[in-house]
């Protein structure tokens, strides 16, 4: 049986009523979808504006603390030929830059630390280092007669070789009481940021001596 037009209409009128909700629906959510997606794209924009400035901020940072850097280490290096004097003539301008090389995090890689650093150690040289504390003087001693013992055990090893070794074990012998030098000028300027007097470069000698003559007429 044949629906009455008056149905028909009806049904058609619901069903236009449904689809006319469905497509305001789809619509709503698509211009949701669109400012969403406008907000994110802003937000990346702005958090890119951002990040742009900062890392300009930072570069410019950089750049002034290579520029300091670049002064600070010109004016050192000048003192450093001062204080060198004639020999500080060869020593021609600064030298470039160089890469460091891969060190632990607790490393000091500042600039500002490493040209404080440079700038005590010149001024300490320019004042001739400080005063030697009377407990170096022990290690001195030590330290002089352990380097002879060795260089002596050395030469006498030498000796045992041949004509040849014999000559070379002599030569190395006389040596023996000088060879603590080195490393007491180094123990001093390193741990106690301090240079050799006369009296200590003695003792140094003087220890060497007695262990050679110990060792040699063992």
């Amino acid at each position: 049986m044949t629906s009455p037009p008056t149905v028909r209409y009806r049904a058609l009128i619901a069903d236009l009523v449904a689809a006319s909700r469905r497509h305001e629906t789809a619509l709503t959510a698509a211009v949701q979808s669109h400012a969403d997606g406008i907000a994110t794209i802003e937000h990346d924009l702005a958090a890119a504006d951002d990040a742009v400035v900062a890392a300009s901020a930072r570069m410019a940072h950089a750049q002034r603390l290579v520029a300091q850097t670049d002064l600070a280490a010109g004016a050192l290096w000048d003192e450093l030929k001062e204080v060198r004097g004639r020999r500080g003539r060869r020593l021609g301008p600064v030298p470039p830059p160089l890469p460091l090389p891969e060190q632990p995090a607790s490393a000091t890689t500042d600039p500002i630390a490493l040209l404080e650093t440079a700038a005590a150690r010149i001024d300490r040289a320019r004042r001739g280092g400080e005063k030697l504390p009377p407990l170096i003087l022990p290690l001195l001693f030590a330290l002089g007669a352990a380097c002879a013992a060795v260089v002596t055990l050395l030469a006498a090893f030498l000796q045992a070789q041949g004509p040849v070794g014999l000559l070379a074990g002599w030569l190395i012998l006389l040596g023996a009481p000088l060879s603590g030098l080195l490393p007491a000028r180094d123990l001093a300027d390193r741990w106690f940021g301090a240079r050799l007097d006369p009296g200590a470069i003695a003792l140094t000698i003087l220890a060497g001596m007695l262990a050679t003559t110990a060792l040699t007429l063992a």
